[in-house]
């Protein structure tokens, strides 16, 4: 199953889409959070900490999507 590659970036939130080739289906959406200028200390430490997470989210998700092609013998 080839997959394409779609990356954007909107100012400083960028974003990347990895779809199914042949069916145009989306197998993975990723967008960077955008900065919101009134929060606390406290919650701007939680958004760091989930923009962190949705990083190694996205990672992960692509390693797995990859070891599915290699062991379907797509790669």
């Amino acid at each position: 199953m080839p997959y394409c590659f779609n990356t954007a970036n909107r100012g400083a939130n960028p974003s990347l889409q990895i779809c199914d080739a042949t069916s145009g289906s989306v197998r993975l959406a990723w967008k960077y959070p955008r900065q919101d200028t009134c929060v606390s200390e406290e919650e701007w430490a939680l958004l760091q900490l989930r923009r962190e997470e949705a990083i190694h989210d996205l990672f992960r998700r692509s390693f797995l999507l990859t070891s599915e092609r290699y062991l379907k013998g797509e790669l």
